[in-house]
């Protein structure tokens, strides 16, 4: 029996996958964050994170220590043939074996899992933001991914922040007032003064930032102004990626399928609605679609495309069936992270 592994690494959680040649999901593995590998600690929290989430997922199908034919990695903040590729490949072989390693970043395994290798675009809103976007012709193109300082537009980061710049300006009376001033505090746990000080002070980091983010789009949901005007502005950062990226690339037909992505997208209709306004508006033949597969998955099919096997319609049948028997029950699951299509409305 020959396997494959799929890994989806990112600033909040490691997830991988394996599964066999006809396209048997044997067992899903999570791990903690795993991105930055060249930072101070990146390659210790790589390492713990890989191998913590490959022997959960050996242990839940029940397989023993195994050479992998394909192992393919999708990670954040890093791409093919650069010193953080190398740096993992590195950590990578003192965690397992494998005939191939295959390393790139998260946004080609997050588009291959949403579009099941097909073309279209990903647009990507989780702690982060970008869009990835491939035309029938194999041509790449892709906008933003520049981070939290300089770009991740629409992000839950971004969408955090604003909220907690919009709380505070109500507090000092320079804003309009907002439910966000209540709302926040209780999502982040502490006082609305205090988040400020915490985030500079290293106690709060950009993923707790990013996780206020369900809190501003439910305060949009309910009717509040300010936080419907973040939720607008969100959506028009990330309608204006996606355009961007179909407009480097060539469609032979006007109907341009982008999927969206990400945590961010758990809000259901409240993001996804302006989203499909303003993508109307940059890029008239964009048509919103609901993400098939997760990013893990998507790192299985390049994995198997790679080794020459063919992605027909009864493989992924077969992975779509067995993945969600194996994530049904998990928190993942229950959270519909790894559930891309539950939250489509």
């Amino acid at each position: 029996m020959e396997y494959f592994l799929g890994v989806d690494g990112g600033a909040t959680s490691t997830t991988c996958a394996v599964c066999t040649e006809d396209g048997v999901v044997v067992g899903i593995g999570r791990g903690g964050p795993s991105n930055h590998i060249l930072a101070p600690g990146g390659r210790e929290r790589a390492h713990a994170a890989v191998s913590a989430s490959v022997r959960e997922a050996l242990a839940a199908g029940g397989v023993g220590d195994v050479e992998f034919r394909v192992a393919q990695f999708g990670m954040t903040g890093v791409n093919a043939d650069t010193d953080a590729a190398r740096a993992l490949g590195e950590v990578i072989a003192e965690v397992l074996r494998a005939r191939l390693v295959r390393i790139d970043n998260d946004a080609l395994v997050a588009r291959a899992g949403a579009l099941a290798c097909r073309p279209g675009i990903i647009v990507i809103a989780g702690t982060g933001s970008v869009a990835l976007g491939e035309d029938p012709e194999g041509r790449q193109a892709r906008a933003g991914g520049w981070g939290y300082l300089f770009g991740d537009e629409g992000s839950g980061f971004a969408i955090g922040l604003a909220g907690v710049r919009a709380a505070l300006r109500a507090r000092d009376g320079t804003g309009p007032r907002t439910a966000l001033t209540e709302r926040l505090p209780e999502a982040a746990g502490r006082g609305l003064e205090e988040i400020p000080l915490a985030f500079y002070e290293g106690r709060l980091g950009r993923a707790e930032i990013a996780r206020l983010a369900p809190a501003v789009t439910a305060c949009a949901e309910a009717g509040d102004p300010v936080a419907r005007a973040v939720v607008d502005e969100a959506a028009a950062a990330l309608a204006g990626l996606a355009a961007a990226v179909a407009r480097s690339l060539t469609w032979p037909t006007n109907t341009v399928p982008v999927a969206p992505v990400g945590g961010v997208f758990a809000a259901g209709p409240t993001l996804l609605r302006p989203l499909g306004r303003r993508l109307a508006e940059h890029a008239p033949g964009a048509v919103l679609v609901p993400p098939r597969f997760a990013p893990a998955v998507g790192a299985l099919l390049l994995a198997l495309r790679f080794a020459g096997i063919p992605l027909s319609p009864a493989r992924l049948a077969l992975l779509a069936a067995t993945w969600e028997m194996r994530i049904a029950g998990s928190p993942a699951g229950r959270s519909g992270k790894e559930r891309p299509g539950t939250w489509w409305v």
